[in-house]
C-alpha cells in the first residue's frame, strides 16, 4: 500500500489521537484496519474490523458526512446564545478546544502506540466520542430562533406556517456554496482560514518526520514536538478577556457595532504565524538545540486561535441571520484543506528539507497576513457591495423598527 493512500487513513476533522500509529498500522494490518474519526462514534463501530483499505475509506467518509454538523452549526448555536458584545470569550474557548484536540493527541497516541496495542489508540477515542455523544444528546438545548418560534406556536395552539422541506433542503445546501464563491469577504477569509487550518494539519505529519527522521525520536517523543502549538493556543485563549476589552474600545471608536471592530488586534497577531513558521523553518534540525523548535510553535499557536476567533466574529457579525451559512461555508473549504495538505507533506520535506518546505508555508502565510488590515481599513467598502450582508441590515432596521409598536 502507498504511503499516499496510507496518510487518507488518517481522520480528516478535529481528531489526532491515532495519527502517529495509523499510516504504519494500515500498511502492516491491512486485515485488520479500524475506524477513527471523532464525529461519528457509531460509524467506527461499524468499521472496526474493515477488511481491506477501500472498505475503511468509505466507513471514514460516513463518520465525517453524519459528523459534519458538529462541526458546521456549532458557530451558529453559540451566537445564538450569546450577545455580540459578550462572544468573544466563548468562541476563543470553542477554538481552543477545536485546536487543542488535534495538537495534544498526536502526544497521547504515540505513548499509546509505543506501549499499548494500537487498537487502543481507536478504542479510546470511541469512548471519548461516545460520552460527548451522549453528554450533547442529553443536555444540548435547541438555539436556532425560528425552530424555537415554531415550537412556541405549536404549544400556543396557533397556525404553523408549514414549509416545503424540499425547497428548504435545496436552500440550505446550496445557500454555502453559493455565498462562498459570489462573496468576496466571504472566500477571501475563508481562504485565509483555510490555508492556515491546512499548515496546521500538514503540521500532525511533519513534526513526527522531522524529529524522527533529524533526531531519531520515538513516535511518543516526537509527538511531544506540539506542546509548542498547545502552549501558545493555551495562552491565547487565556488572553480572550483582553481581546473582549479591545473589541469593546474599536466599537466605541468606531460608532458601533460595526464588524471591522473585530479586526485591529489581528492587524498585529496574524504576523505570529509566519514568524513561528519561519522559526521553525531554520532550527527544527541539528545542529540547533530541538527546544528552539518547539519553541517556534508557540508564536504559531497564539497567532492562529486570535485569528480563528476574530474571522468568525466577522463574518457573523457581517452576515446576521446568514451567519451559519457563512460559517458553513467556511468549515467546508477549511476541511477540504485539511484533508489535502497532510497527503503531500512528507514528500515536500523529503524533496525540499526542512528548511524549505516549512519556509514555503511560510510565505504563503506571510501572503495572506495583510488581510486583517484590508478589511479594517476597506471593509465598510466591501460590505456596501455585498447583498448578503444589505439583506441582513435591512432586516435587522425592519425589526428594530417595528420593536416599539409592539
Amino acid at each position: 500500500m502507498s504511503e499516499a493512500v496510507a496518510v487518507l487513513s488518517q481522520p480528516r476533522h478535529n481528531n489526532g489521537l491515532q495519527r502517529e500509529a495509523e499510516p504504519k498500522e494500515v500498511e502492516e494490518n491491512p486485515q485488520s484496519i479500524g475506524l477513527t474519526d471523532q464525529e461519528s462514534p457509531l460509524a467506527w463501530k461499524a468499521g472496526k474490523k474493515c477488511p481491506n483499505i477501500a472498505a475503511m475509506l468509505v466507513f471514514r467518509f460516513l463518520a465525517g458526512f453524519f459528523g459534519a454538523p458538529t462541526v458546521t452549526n456549532s458557530g451558529g448555536s453559540l451566537t445564538d446564545i450569546w450577545a455580540q458584545s459578550h462572544r468573544s470569550v466563548p468562541l476563543a474557548l470553542f477554538s481552543a478546544a477545536s485546536f487543542l484536540g488535534p495538537v495534544i493527541a498526536p502526544t497521547i497516541g504515540g505513548f499509546l502506540s509505543e506501549y499499548t496495542p494500537w487498537q487502543w489508540n481507536f478504542w479510546l477515542v470511541l469512548i471519548i466520542a461516545g460520552a460527548v455523544y451522549l453528554a450533547m444528546f442529553l443536555c444540548l438545548p435547541e438555539t436556532y430562533q425560528p425552530k424555537l418560534l415554531r415550537d412556541k406556536q405549536r404549544a400556543q395552539g396557533s397556525k404553523v406556517e408549514r414549509k416545503d422541506i424540499k425547497s428548504e433542503l435545496y436552500t440550505n445546501l446550496t445557500r454555502p456554496w453559493m455565498m462562498l464563491f459570489q462573496e468576496p469577504i466571504l472566500f477571501s477569509l475563508s481562504l485565509y482560514m483555510a490555508l492556515i487550518y491546512g499548515i496546521l494539519y500538514l503540521d500532525f505529519t511533519a513534526y513526527p518526520f522531522v524529529y524522527g527522521q533529524s533526531r531519531g525520536w520515538s513516535s511518543g517523543i516526537a509527538g511531544l514536538s506540539f506542546l509548542g502549538i498547545a502552549v501558545g493556543m493555551a495562552i491565547a485563549t487565556v488572553s480572550s478577556g483582553y481581546i473582549n476589552r479591545i473589541h469593546g474600545h474599536y466599537v466605541h471608536k468606531l460608532g458601533g457595532p460595526h464588524p471591522e471592530a473585530r479586526l485591529p488586534h489581528l492587524i498585529i497577531l496574524s504576523w505570529l504565524i509566519p514568524l513561528g513558521l519561519f522559526w521553525f523553518a531554520w532550527t527544527a534540525s541539528p545542529p540547533t538545540h530541538w527546544i528552539s523548535g518547539i519553541i517556534a510553535g508557540v508564536p504559531f499557536g497564539l497567532g492562529l486561535v486570535p485569528l480563528f476567533l476574530g474571522i468568525t466574529s466577522y463574518l457573523t457579525d457581517c452576515y446576521g441571520k446568514y451567519s451559519a451559512s457563512a460559517l458553513a461555508a467556511n468549515a467546508v473549504l477549511r476541511s477540504l484543506f485539511g484533508a489535502a495538505f497532510p497527503l503531500f507533506s512528507r514528500q515536500m520535506y523529503e524533496r525540499l528539507g526542512t528548511a524549505w518546505a516549512t519556509s514555503l508555508l511560510g510565505f504563503l502565510a506571510l501572503s495572506m497576513t495583510p488581510l486583517p488590515w484590508v478589511f479594517y481599513r476597506f471593509g465598510p467598502n466591501l460590505r456596501a457591495l455585498s447583498k448578503y450582508h444589505l439583506q441582513t441590515m435591512q432586516a435587522e432596521q425592519e425589526a428594530n423598527e417595528k420593536a416599539p409598536n409592539r
